[in-house]
């Protein structure tokens, strides 16, 4: 976690630096809600309602914007009694399964209008996302905590209130490579929705 806030704090940082004289760059706070697929959607089928997400954009150009992503959502389901393994230990009962996936990704945005207050975009991310799955059963936890290089296509759109704030909904896909101990990629869709305030 100290290495998680410390890249955090240096990609800010980087990133803010001779950023105030522009009016498009922003920072958006996001509610998210996820929907597991592949492992993840295996492993947890509930929906997660607990998400959020930060975000800086600093404009390269009129239409294209640049900068990151530190996101996290908590997926949890409860399972009725089942056979669960992991490496030489199988144990079976109920099982309350979590899920963190916490994506820190270098993003860019594409927007289609500038001189609207309605503004489509297209966006990419690219980085990796920090996971950390816990099964109890009982008085036993199972854990895995694999990092996975991750990509994210995006769709949304801001849409302009004044010229300070914004309210950017976004659609969005993480995909994060199968690494670690368990069976597949971590990957989930994600809706959000939130204030953009604009410098």
């Amino acid at each position: 976690m100290k290495k998680l806030i410390a890249s955090a704090v240096f990609i800010l940082f980087c990133f803010t630096q001779k950023s105030y004289s522009q009016q498009t760059d922003y920072w958006s706070a996001q509610y998210q809600v996820g929907f597991g697929s592949g492992d993840l959607g295996d492993y947890i089928s509930a929906p997660s309602f607990r998400g959020a997400l930060i975000e800086y954009r600093k404009a390269v150009k009129d239409n294209l914007l640049v900068g990151f992503d530190l996101g996290w959502s908590v997926f949890y389901d409860e399972v009725d009694a089942k056979t669960y393994t992991s490496g030489t230990e199988t144990l079976h009962g109920k099982q309350y399964r979590t899920q963190n996936e916490i994506p820190l990704l270098i993003a860019g945005d594409y927007f289609f209008s500038t001189n609207n207050p309605f503004r489509p975009y297209v966006g990419f991310g690219l980085g990796v996302m920090f996971t950390e799955r816990s099964t109890d059963i009982g008085q036993w936890r199972f854990e895995e905590n694999p990092v996975n290089f991750t990509v994210k296509p995006e769709l949304g759109f801001l849409y302009e209130v004044n010229s300070r704030v914004s309210i950017k909904v976004a659609a969005k896909y993480y995909y994060g490579v199968k690494s670690g101990d368990l069976d597949g990629a971590q990957a989930f869709f994600a809706l959000s929705t939130g204030v953009a305030i604009h410098l």
